[in-house]
């Protein structure tokens, strides 16, 4: 039903991303490294909040 992640990633997976990255800074005129930090930080929070939703949502069914 599911598969394992490979061992390593392949690097064609993270290609296309660093693709994108690169096209997008092209497009604002933007400095890659900021934009990382942004995507990043955008990525930390969403992980925050679904963590917070999964534990609420615990919370709710267990009461």
């Amino acid at each position: 039903m599911f598969a394992l992640p490979p061992a390593e990633p392949d690097i064609g997976d993270l290609q296309l991303l660093s693709d994108a990255i690169d096209t997008l800074c092209d497009i604002v005129d933007g400095d890659r490294e900021a934009f990382i930090k942004g995507l990043t930080e955008i990525v930390r929070r969403r992980a925050a909040f679904e963590d917070m939703k999964l534990q609420l949502d615990q919370r709710i069914s267990s009461s």
